[in-house]
């Protein structure tokens, strides 16, 4: 074999290497702008598995049509409908006539990483924020202790938790004073309003960090999970176990 061949056939193994490295971060790419697509365009007249709104119900849309036919309707339903197409007179009808706007300005890839998103039950989904505390591993709560006492740090940057918060982890407690105590907030506020103020706290942190970056998806996860087994442990130790903390400090 020639010195060409050769290196025709390593300069080709290493582009298949470069592009399969890229592919699960390309994946997570067109996912995310296929959700924001779907947000922002489609959620008006659509929802995914929760029945019929302005239009059909779009979980199974991939099972249901071909690809072609989708990428065509999607662009310009009317002209599927005016063309004679059985299928989209049909759902014209169904739908009371109305009127889809023609996407035009979507490209093939966009409709496909729509459709690919679908075909994964995407839209179903929770980001890893939104998941409840009760799926945290024993590594995600290892990980937000760590994150709470200041042993590791915030990916964007501010104080630890225990800088201004207190918390009874178990048979330990210490932390800050200048704010209020979180053994017991999990129990007071659970997942959805944990998650919610985790998004962007209403207060300032220091040092502050980039506008629109506070905890990552991750890190608002694992800490609710912590605050979860604080309040667990509270619950399980006693109404006796706050005072006695407070009588050892």
């Amino acid at each position: 074999m020639s010195k060409r061949a050769v290196h025709g056939i390593i300069g080709a193994a290493a582009v298949g290497l470069l592009v399969a490295a890229a592919s699960p971060a390309r994946a997570a790419a067109d996912a995310a702008e296929a959700k924001k697509i779907f947000n922002q365009r489609c959620t008006a007249c659509h929802t995914y598995g929760k029945g019929v709104k302005v239009g059909p119900d779009l979980k199974g849309v991939t099972e249901r049509r071909q690809r072609p036919w989708i990428l065509k309707f999607v662009r310009s339903s009317q002209t599927v409908i005016q063309g004679g197409d059985p299928i989209a007179k049909a759902l014209f009808a169904e739908f009371k006539q109305q009127r889809m706007p023609d996407w035009t300005d979507l490209s093939e890839a966009q409709i496909n990483a729509i459709m690919d998103w679908f075909a994964a039950a995407g839209p179903e989904q929770k980001e890893p924020d939104e998941r409840n505390a009760d799926l945290a591993t024993a590594a995600d709560i290892a990980r937000a202790r760590d994150l709470f006492t200041g042993k590791a740090r915030f990916a964007n940057g501010g104080l630890a938790c225990s800088t201004c918060h207190g918390i009874r982890d178990g048979a330990q407690g210490g932390g800050g004073t200048l704010g209020p105590d979180l053994t017991t907030t999990y129990a007071r506020y659970q997942d959805r309003a944990l998650t919610i103020f985790f998004k962007r706290p209403c207060f300032r942190r220091a040092p502050e960090p980039a506008p629109g970056k506070y905890l990552t998806p991750d890190e608002s996860f694992a800490l609710k999970a912590y605050l979860r087994q604080a309040a667990l442990a509270e619950k399980a130790a006693g109404p006796g176990a706050a005072a006695a903390a407070a009588e050892t400090k």
